[in-house]
């Protein structure tokens, strides 16, 4: 396909026409999804026309029926879309009916139905209500095609489980947005991916838009869509679109530049409803993973086969037995311990070592990763962003770990100070494959290292 400048220095537009058109097309970056013609943003007459023109601009020997296409689509756009009256400020329009609309260019929409954006007065974030045993599994190529088909983005997917195993919701976010390299970048780029989510029936609710009164509410080939947009700092916009195909929810996210990021939403949105809805069936029938979350006695935990032998025979006889847990899902395998004494607490994690626990590796010989009086407190200042991980969430091979390592982790909350009894103390020993992750509070060193050196292993 032409690239967005050719395609729009080609259209037979008036000279008038064309000038305003190329002028905003030099101002904003192109659209980062499918390349597409743009109508909207010419004020609302000159949408009108372009519609009109692009309509009749490809050669008819090139034209295929399709079968999905309305008759009549009606294209509602939005002089005022932060108004709740539709009457004086949704604009609604019909194709003719004896046009060429009800066919399109093989693998090129030739119809893009603009959103109305209601400006939403608030963002509220909610933590997804997963089930307890939720578990989850990478889409492979072929699985995202049938849910996601025919988008021109780079996506990766999960889908989630209930315990179960019947399908909960898909998110597919993107991996690479197009063009980001060549446009202005104006918020990190991560946050200019786009984040797709689906389900039957229903989306596990995770962002709702509020905003005063009733939405407006666009068709896009016959299908109702909410879109909203929020407005951030440095000129960063967060768009979010919901409808629904077939009982199959969706729900399309994004951050993004004003211009760039509605016409990434408008067409993401019309692409998703064109190619119709989602093929989940080939998302059934998962592989069952272990599941285990159980409370334990301390007896009980001490006699676990797995990590039973890493717990300390003997803690400080101040402090009592409060908590143990067994936890096992696709991400995490340990035993979880907890012993209190009033405000101080001593908390023993034993689990699987992970990759991210093997790049937290330090050496004795290495202070400046681990050594807590060599960094004042707030640490955000005192603390380089290259070394934080290894300050903050240290490992020490088994073998390295000595007492002299034991009081460099040792400090005070309140006025820095490392060393003292009854200081706080976070830090993780490796044994093999297995991580003891200790977080204590109102311990001295000595005390910490009795424990460690009580081990067997």
């Amino acid at each position: 396909m032409k690239s967005y400048n050719d395609y729009m220095s080609n259209i037979s537009v008036d000279a008038e026409l064309h000038e305003r058109i190329m002028n905003n097309a030099m101002q904003k970056p192109a659209p980062l999804y499918r390349k597409r013609a743009v109508y909207r943003y010419a004020g609302l007459a000159a949408c009108a026309a372009v519609l009109a023109l692009c309509v009749w601009a490809i050669p008819r020997s090139w034209i295929n029926p399709a079968e999905n296409l309305p008759n009549n689509p009606a294209v509602i756009s939005s002089a005022n879309p932060q108004s709740q009256n539709d009457e004086q400020n949704a604009i609604v329009s019909e194709i003719p009916s004896d046009s060429d609309s009800d066919t399109i260019f093989p693998g090129f929409r030739d119809e893009e139905f603009p959103l109305a954006l209601n400006m939403a007065e608030s963002l509220m974030q909610a933590s997804r209500s997963w089930p307890e045993g939720f578990f989850y599994q990478q889409l492979t190529e072929e699985q995202l095609s049938a849910v996601l088909p025919n988008l021109n983005l780079t996506l990766a997917a999960t889908a989630f489980y209930r315990p179960d195993g019947t399908l909960l919701t898909v998110t597919a976010t993107e991996t690479h947005t197009q063009g980001m390299a060549d446009a202005p970048v104006m918020v990190n780029e991560y946050f200019k991916r786009t984040e797709i989510q689906l389900g039957e029936g229903e989306i596990v609710e995770d962002c709702v838009m509020l905003i005063d009164g009733t939405p407006i509410v666009s068709d896009v080939f016959g299908i109702p869509v909410e879109a909203y947009m929020s407005e951030w700092d440095n000129d960063t916009v967060y768009f979010q679109a919901e409808f629904m195909i077939d009982n199959i929810a969706y729900r399309v996210k994004l951050y993004d530049s004003m211009i760039a990021g509605e016409l990434r939403l408008t067409g993401i949105v019309n692409d998703i409803i064109y190619y119709g809805a989602a093929d989940l069936s080939g998302l059934g029938d998962p592989v069952m993973p272990e599941f285990r979350n159980d409370a334990l006695t301390l007896g009980e935990a001490q006699g676990d086969p797995d990590y039973g032998m890493l717990l300390p025979k003997t803690v400080p006889s101040r402090f009592v037995f409060e908590s143990a847990r067994r936890f096992i899902n696709q991400d995490a395998n340990g035993l979880y311990v907890l012993w209190t004494v009033g405000l101080d607490t001593l908390r023993w994690s034993i689990s699987k070592a992970t990759d991210y626990d093997f790049e937290r590796i330090v050496s004795a010989d290495e202070r400046e990763k681990y050594d807590m009086s060599l960094y004042p407190i707030p640490w955000a200042q005192s603390v380089s962003g290259e070394l934080r991980e290894y300050v903050l969430y240290p490992v020490f091979p088994a073998e390295e770990l000595t007492l002299d390592i034991v009081k460099a982790r040792a400090y005070h909350a309140d006025n820095g100070q490392v060393g003292a009894p009854g200081g706080n103390m976070d830090f993780s020993v490796l044994y093999g494959e297995v991580i003891i992750s200790v977080n204590i509070n109102g311990m001295s060193p000595e005390e910490v290292w009795e424990m460690f050196t009580g081990l067997s292993y």
